[in-house]
């Protein structure tokens, strides 16, 4: 049979939404209402992230504690002084096999708040999923020793977390000066803690405030907080349009690498820091490995691929109900003979998502010189079973397609990365500097380790 020729045309997000390309299946009435479509997220806005916990880590060895667990520099990078950082920034805890244990967030502590006010040594508050508070205390734990820090997890209504943006003034990957003498842009004797969210360009701010009060009544002016408040649901969308994955429900915990969850494009580490755990495995990927897995968007549809070839993002149509695959579920060619696994689905609503997609087999990403399994007219699908006992995914079997969508930053971020060179005596001579450079760095760490070691004993 031949395939349809491709289309040349672009097709604009408004058009194909009003197209009705993916067609829909229903779902069961008590499922449909416990997971309501949320509606598209306004182009300026901020949201209550009640699914975000807080810990507090104060003390005098509070940063240099901290320097040895998270992937992201507590000090102000080349300062001779070796001072703390004064913004707060996204970071990953990591297992000692370099994988991901909690994705985070860590602020300064506001100077003005009480708390910190009758402190002074360094304090930090340090921002996880909720549901992985108890568990990330237990690290923090054990890992504490003998040092002079305390460690409390705080209560609901203490503080709040909140996410705020407004795409239309935010510039591609901002960040605050890690020199500023300002943590946040706004004023320094403000109870607020913020940062940046450079997960993605333009994705917004991240915000702590003290108590449970509307984030206005903290920063009343327009020019700081634009649009009103948003649900949850609308948050996740627009998380998930940029592909930003947020969670270990999404981040698999002791199984997520950083690089595979874009934490090095999304500056959440610091390649350059000394030794913390899961290091070495996060600098030896870094210098000679190819990372062939990220986390991208995904398109679901159950219709013809057609226009979606042509989508720089995915099309959000509240209105399409889909039954979606439950977490984790295979990605493969939607064929009749089984293959080798293209990705993992995470988690999605509606009609879009976020999957661990293998690059050169899902996207027209080539990685190296060698030529890719990509296919342009290729379609992928999921397919799952049904489930058996109490289960919060869905209980009938089914199957979904899926199309894995390369945001604009993603690829201009792997294309500038240098792995495609025209010289393939070049590339060669290129890595193997790269894994003398690298093996030559991990021995440095080694005698780093020992030595601290040494002063402890």
């Amino acid at each position: 049979m031949m395939r349809p020729g491709r289309s040349t045309h672009s097709v604009c997000a408004r058009c194909l939404t009003r197209s009705r390309l993916f067609s829909t299946t229903s779902q069961p009435r008590g499922q449909q209402q416990q997971n309501a479509i949320p509606p598209s997220p306004p182009r300026a806005g901020y949201t209550r992230l009640t699914n975000r916990g807080l810990i507090t880590i104060t003390g005098a060895d509070s940063t240099t504690f901290l320097q040895g667990l998270i992937t992201q520099n507590m000090l102000v990078t080349n300062d001779p002084n070796r001072a703390a950082r004064r913004t707060g920034s996204y970071t990953a805890f990591l297992n000692s096999q370099g994988r991901i244990l909690n994705d985070a967030f860590i602020y300064p502590f506001p100077k003005t708040d009480s708390e910190a006010a009758s402190l002074d040594d360094p304090a930090w508050i340090v921002e996880v999923d909720k549901n992985e508070v108890p568990t990330l205390m237990k690290h923090l734990k054990k890992h504490k020793l003998r040092a002079k820090l305390k460690l409390r997890a705080l209560e609901d209504g203490e503080r709040t977390v909140w996410s705020a943006w407004k795409d239309h003034t935010e510039p591609r990957w901002a960040a605050y000066n890690l020199e500023s003498d300002s943590s946040s842009p706004f004023s320094p004797d403000s109870p607020v803690a913020g940062c940046v969210d450079t997960r993605a360009p333009g994705f917004g701010s991240r915000l702590v405030t003290p108590g449970a009060e509307d984030l206005r009544i903290h920063l009343p002016d327009e020019s700081q907080i634009a649009g009103s408040e948003v649900d949850l649901g609308s948050y996740t969308v627009r998380r998930m349009l940029h592909g930003v994955a947020e969670g270990q429900s999404e981040i698999i915990r002791e199984s997520a690498l950083p690089m595979e969850s874009n934490m090095d494009m999304t500056r959440g580490v610091d390649f350059r820091k000394g030794c913390y755990v899961g290091q070495e495995l996060t600098i030896r990927t870094h210098h000679t490995g190819i990372v062939r897995k990220r986390i991208v968007p995904v398109q679901l549809y159950t219709g013809e691929q057609g226009a979606l070839e042509s989508a720089e993002t995915p099309v959000y149509d509240p209105s399409t109900e889909l039954t979606l695959p439950p977490s984790g579920s295979n990605i493969s060619k939607d064929s009749a003979r089984k293959g080798r696994s293209a990705g993992k689905f995470l988690s999605g609503i509606g009609n879009i998502g976020l999957a661990l997609c293998r690059l050169e087999m899902m996207t027209d990403i080539s990685l190296t010189g060698e030529s890719s399994q990509y296919s342009p007219g290729q379609e992928f699908k999921i397919s799952w079973a049904a489930a058996e006992g109490e289960s919060s995914g869905p209980q009938e079997s089914g199957e979904v397609k899926v199309k894995a969508i390369v945001p604009p930053w993603t690829r201009e971020y792997i294309n500038s990365g240098g792995v495609q060179k025209k010289n393939p005596a070049s590339r060669q001579g290129a890595d193997e500097l790269e894994g003398r450079r690298a093996r030559e760095f991990v021995e440095q760490l080694e005698e780093e380790e020992e030595t601290a070691q040494r002063r402890h004993e």
